[in-house]
């Protein structure tokens, strides 16, 4: 949720600065009525917490927005077209939906002052595009290596302090957060996949890191910044409020970890019994992870019971 809030704040100050030299940039103080309109439309989205579970109706609503304005040729709706590109950039991580839509800009606005930034643009996001997938293969190149160290501050696990502290099981790990709709949208998959292995040597753990406050437990977010404790306390709450039956820990690093490549959540992977990292970049939500039989099979290579 602080990346799409902090996300959400820039854009509205690219859309509210007439001065600034960005994409957004009009000019003049007063809004076009489209513009008004998706800033109202993210004001009320911040009102709300900036919940990612409400991030589908915030773009639906964008669309809308569009299709209202649809055969409108104007800098205005220009704009918002370009707002909604770089929001699906920054919010969903998908750079190539970004770059389809930063790149109809100019044929659906011919003339306009949006339409003649978008060659610089495209050329910085296939630069970044490029990059992460630099990245990614960086990330690949892990696989079969030793799994990067994670140091937890605190476990619903009795007596764990480190990842390496699991060596002789098939360890899948879930990097996490309360604030994340998407994570608790597989819950029910993960709850599945834990109780299939229930007696394998087999551990299942949620990991995140230390927020400053706790979502999806009350009506609105709970502040805990400041309070480990707290946090810790209320995230065993929330994992009896949303049925979580495998084992949560806090990491002294980051859960957007960089030593294993997360840039977005749920990001789970799969650690073998020596330790070595097998699999990565799967999505608990999605079949064709396949994370059972991945599980399976490490069970089965490593002579393990089922």
């Amino acid at each position: 949720m602080k990346k799409i809030l902090s996300q959400l704040l820039l854009v509205l100050a690219l859309l509210l600065s007439p001065s600034a030299p960005t994409l957004f940039a009009q000019g003049r103080a007063t809004l076009p009525p489209p513009v008004a309109e998706l800033q109202a439309i993210i004001e009320e989205f911040q009102a709300r917490g900036g919940n990612d579970a409400d991030v589908d109706e915030f773009f639906e609503r964008i669309d809308l927005l569009l299709r209202k304005y649809a055969g409108d040729r104007s800098d205005g709706v220009a704009q918002v077209a370009a707002a909604r590109a770089y929001m699906t950039l920054e919010i969903l991580g998908d750079a190539e939906r970004a770059r389809s839509l930063f790149a109809a800009i100019p044929k659906d606005f011919p003339g306009t002052q949006i339409a003649a930034q978008i060659p610089s643009v495209l050329e910085r996001l296939d630069e970044r595009i490029a990059q992460a997938a630099s990245e990614q293969a960086s990330t690949d190149a892990l696989i079969g290596q030793r799994a990067p160290e994670l140091h937890f501050q605190w476990s619903t696990k009795n007596g764990l302090k480190k990842l390496s502290d699991l060596r002789g099981q098939v360890v899948v790990i879930d990097f996490w957060a309360t604030w994340c709709g998407p994570c608790i949208r597989t819950f029910p998959q993960i709850r599945a996949e834990v109780a299939r292995f229930a007696g394998a040597p087999v551990t299942f753990l949620g990991v995140t890191s230390l927020q400053g406050q706790v979502n999806n437990l009350r009506s609105r977010p709970i502040d805990t910044k400041n309070d480990p404790q707290r946090e810790f306390s209320l995230t065993s709450e929330f994992m009896e409020k949303h049925g979580m039956t495998w084992e949560v820990a806090f990491s002294e690093e980051n859960v957007f970890n960089e030593d294993y490549g997360i840039e977005g959540i749920p990001h789970m992977v799969i650690i073998a019994p020596d330790g070595t990292l097998r699999h990565s970049h799967l999505h608990p939500g999605d079949p064709k992870a396949n994370v059972a039989g991945k599980v399976s099979a490490l069970l089965k290579e490593f002579g393990l019971a089922q």
